[in-house]
């Protein structure tokens, strides 16, 4: 009812609060194409449209805290637009989890994995799940008209509401906490976590050697994708075959993706050939360029 009053005021049904512009996920580009079809209000300085109602809160550092002020004017919002700055598996943010602390409906793109970690299956609307930003502007707009129906997408915080089971078994199960002072900040625990796992493989290693080979050593722990691994990405909005060839963001993330990917490689190159020699760093680079040429 409070976020039917002011939308009777004059506010958009949909908020976008973004400062950061040109990001890989390539954003922009699909929120302006579904500005064409609802109403969006745009407070920072990506496709600003509205100003915030004061000069502290203008103020780029007050908007990525968690100030009373600003907090109480976004809580105003149906829906909050939150694109991450990146599509990574392991990579969500305060985007996501802010909306959904004020009472508000994340309109969500980002970690593919974001569904398995929700409070349940109607707490967030999830863009990749609609064929257009018309077909999405659609649905926010029944939302917006139909109460009933919007309410249903904050269920999850009367109590009883959390219903995902591996969400309910990995807070209870997990070492760390938040504003609880009988456990460590995540930060601490996640630094607890890599010292008990190294001092576990000093003591296998030890075992091992004092065996003469007859315990096993320890397996090798190595990076998998999955760990902070992002895909190469794709506009925001339309393909990269729609780009025109003068198109910043296809100019700047795409070729930034592709050299990381090589030195990402070169890298890896002199560690296998136990290179001592910083200094052939870009000969390896140019050994991975020019195979990458003959493969296309």
């Amino acid at each position: 009812a409070e976020k039917d009053a002011w939308r009777r005021k004059g506010y958009a049904p949909v908020l976008y609060m973004q400062s950061h512009c040109d990001v890989p996920s390539d954003r922009d580009r699909y929120v302006r194409e579904l500005m064409k079809y609802i109403q969006v209000d745009s407070y920072g300085k990506c496709l600003h449209n509205r100003e915030l109602p004061s000069e502290r809160l203008r103020d780029t550092s007050t908007a990525t805290t968690e100030d009373s002020e600003f907090m109480t004017f976004i809580a105003r919002y149906k829906f909050h637009l939150a694109l991450e700055n990146a599509i990574c598996d392991d990579y969500m943010t305060e985007k996501l989890w802010r909306p959904m602390h004020l009472g508000a409906v994340p309109v969500y793109r980002g970690s593919p994995a974001v569904r398995d970690w929700m409070p349940n299956n109607l707490s967030i609307i999830l863009i990749d799940d609609f064929d257009s930003p018309q077909e999405l502007a659609k649905y926010l707009d029944f939302l917006d008209k139909n109460g009933e129906e919007y309410m249903k997408y904050l269920e999850y915080k009367n109590l009883g509401g959390i219903k995902n089971q591996f969400l309910l078994e990995n807070l209870e199960r997990r070492e760390w906490g938040v504003n609880d002072m009988t456990l460590p900040n995540y930060l601490n625990g996640f630094e607890c976590f890599i010292c008990d796992r190294e001092n576990t493989r000093v003591k296998e290693e030890q075992e091992h050697k004092k065996s003469h080979g007859k315990i096993p050593a320890p397996r090798p722990r190595i990076a998998q994708f999955k760990h902070m691994g992002c895909p190469m990405p794709t506009p925001g909005f339309g393909s990269v075959e729609d780009l025109s060839g003068g198109d910043s963001w296809k100019e700047m993330w795409l070729q930034d993706y592709w050299q990381s990917l090589d030195q990402g490689e070169a890298l890896t190159a002199m560690i296998h050939r136990n290179e001592s020699h910083q200094g052939r760093f870009w000969d390896y680079m140019h050994e991975i360029f020019l195979k990458r040429t003959r493969q296309h």
